[in-house]
């Protein structure tokens, strides 16, 4: 993964010195995978501001003895554990991230089902004030009823079976009236009980909408809560996105540092010799990592790859244009070990140069950070359903996200410079995987330079 031999070792060193860090990460953790963080926000910005507490005590304490700090070796030490500690702030914000959308995506879930509910409330309680409206109206013309009912007998001159007899001229006359009277009463009576009935409902129907009004007014407080809250995880969020990136770019800065002093070092050296055995040791755990990582998720020889990918079974040459070999499998020009093939354009400029999908398939791994990544920078792994996947590193940046479909010759990203690099090129890697295990291969072998 380099342009020249001595550019490579520069770089490979680099990677030991400056990536002490691996081994306190690598156990429990891998680039490409978010490790979700079983702690709360409190505990992972208690854990972030004690490690910047201890990072500031340590920065005053080396200030009072930067002056006596004479050789590289020391220099490269004090540079390795500031790395280290910087990276363990950006993986605490991974972490708090990951949380903060957990809450983000939970928050926006309560809000939709309790909107859901204040709709369904208002539709009840609407349809409740019609019922009483109707109600009232209904009421309203019973007692009406009830009136019109005794003035018609008071006008009848009153209802007692003495009066009607005294004020009847005949006994037909008094039979007569005596049966209108009671059907009157029945009536009234009917109306009485239709009226009492109305009352009793209306009575009802009142609770039934004040009931709904505190629950109404119950989720409208908790909908106000639920959205201040996310509201609050929305700017933490942002906030912690923010912190992360400088804490990258501090760890840029320290890289370049590291670089100034590796220039110093004499590349015959025994301590020399010894970290690039390290490098290539460590690099080793790295990809196992990875392939761990295909194992629990890729395909495997003999799968059939879903339609969507459109796997016609040969794959295409991942850059276009114009291009050269810097770099081929399985080892460097120096006998340095190297499972993949570098890239570089001859007709345009190679970094910002799109590369393209091998062949179609799903992103399985992207990681698009701008980040070391153990040497990879920004890189993406596609698998292409039938236990093939390829590994494209050292992007610019990418255009792909992990889940994603893409199909053959489609545009991954732009060839960049990020991670273990002395200049932009594209790092390809085939990978197959048979049953348990998971194999780097030439990927000469699967694609031809055009």
């Amino acid at each position: 993964m380099s342009l020249m031999k001595n550019n490579f070792c520069k770089s490979k060193l680099k990677s030991v010195l400056c990536l002490v860090l691996a081994l306190m990460c690598v156990i429990g953790s891998l680039a490409p995978i978010s490790v979700f963080a079983e702690k709360s926000l409190e505990d992972l910005r208690d854990e972030y501001n004690k490690l910047e507490e201890e990072m500031q005590e340590n920065k005053e304490n080396l200030s009072e003895v930067q002056g006596e700090i004479k050789d590289n070796q020391s220099k490269l030490d004090k540079l390795d554990s500031e790395i280290s500690d910087i990276q363990k702030q950006v993986d605490i914000l991974d972490d708090r991230i990951d949380v903060l959308n957990s809450d983000i995506n939970s928050l926006n879930a309560d809000i939709e089902t309790i909107t859901a509910e204040i709709a369904n409330i208002n539709t009840l309680v609407a349809e409740i004030e019609i019922q009483i409206a109707e109600s009232e109206e209904l009421m309203a013309d019973t007692k009406e009823q009830l009136l019109a009912r005794i003035r018609e007998n008071y006008m009848a001159g009153g209802g007692s079976s003495l009066e009607l007899l005294f004020s009847s001229d005949d006994l037909s006359s008094f039979l007569a009236r005596k049966e209108l009277v009671d059907r009157i009463s029945e009536k009234d009576s009917e109306l009485m009980k239709e009226l009492e009935s109305k009352i009793v409902e209306l009575n009802s129907n009142e609770e039934k909408l004040k009931t709904q009004k505190i629950e109404l007014e119950a989720k409208k407080e908790k909908l106000k809560e639920s959205m201040t809250t996310l509201t609050d995880r929305q700017a933490d969020l942002e906030s912690s996105k923010e912190k992360q990136e400088e804490k990258r770019q501090e760890v840029a800065k320290k890289y370049e540092q590291v670089e100034d002093i590796i220039n110093q070092l004499d590349k015959d050296s025994d301590e020399y010799k010894e970290a690039i055995r390290l490098q290539e040791e460590e690099m080793k755990v790295l990809e196992a990592q990875i392939d761990a990582y295909i194992k629990e998720h890729g395909s495997q020889v003999g799968d059939t790859p879903d339609e969507d990918y459109n796997n016609d079974g040969k794959m295409l040459w991942p850059v276009p244009g114009s291009t050269r070999l810097t770099a081929t499998y399985p080892a460097y020009s120096d006998g340095s070990r190297h499972m993949g093939i570098d890239i570089v354009r001859t007709d345009v400029t190679t970094k910002g140069s799109p590369f393209r999908a091998a062949q179609g398939g799903e992103v399985i791994i992207a990681m698009n950070d701008g980040g070391w990544n153990y040497g990879f920078g920004n890189y993406c792994v596609v698998d292409h359903g039938d236990g093939t996947q390829t590994l494209y590193a050292h992007a610019k940046t990418l255009y792909v996200k992990k889940g994603d479909i893409v199909q053959k010759g489609e545009n991954l990203g732009a060839i960049g410079d990020t991670g273990n690099v002395t200049g932009p090129h594209l790092h390809f890697e085939v990978r197959v995987k048979r049953g348990d295990s998971v194999s780097r291969v030439n990927p000469l072998d699967y694609v031809k330079k055009p």
